[in-house]
């Protein structure tokens, strides 16, 4: 288990390293085409077994605490994204969403499983309004196949 621990905390923090090196040379619209690509398959939305309901716990737990200490500037876009990326992997169907508020203005990444936040508190993020949420694709893909 120690083991499997310390491979997905490499794992994640490569991954993290990455999406901020790309953040700070490229922006978010490299992140887009990398991450967030409309060609890429998405899994269908499917229950979770108790695996993987464990594996989503340690990764979130990985993120966070790695995205906490971590020396660039990682926030919850990094958290966010690097557990959308390993659960996309991994098959899991867990879906990033990424809202702003206006007054004042604000930005925010989270994750959903089935519409139900996973990482943040529905509290924070119930007056942002959606701006990109890849339910809708894996929503459009589910009605292609």
């Amino acid at each position: 288990m120690m083991l499997r621990k310390i491979y997905w905390y490499w794992k994640v923090y490569f991954v993290i390293k990455g999406i901020d090196k790309i953040l700070k040379n490229q922006g978010f619209k490299q992140i887009h085409n990398v991450y967030l690509n409309e060609n890429i398959s998405l899994m269908p939305l499917r229950d979770l077994n108790e695996n993987d309901v464990e594996f989503i716990k340690l990764i979130l737990e990985i993120s966070e605490k790695i995205c906490f200490s971590f020396f660039g500037n990682a926030r919850c876009l990094h958290r966010s994204l690097s557990g959308y990326h390993v659960f996309q992997q991994r098959g899991i169907p867990i879906d990033l969403v990424v809202g702003v508020s206006k007054k004042p203005f604000m930005s925010h990444a989270w994750l959903e499983f089935n519409g139900q936040v996973i990482n943040d508190s529905p509290e924070f993020i119930e007056n942002l309004i959606r701006q990109f949420d890849t339910r809708r694709l894996r929503r459009v893909e589910e009605q292609i196949v």
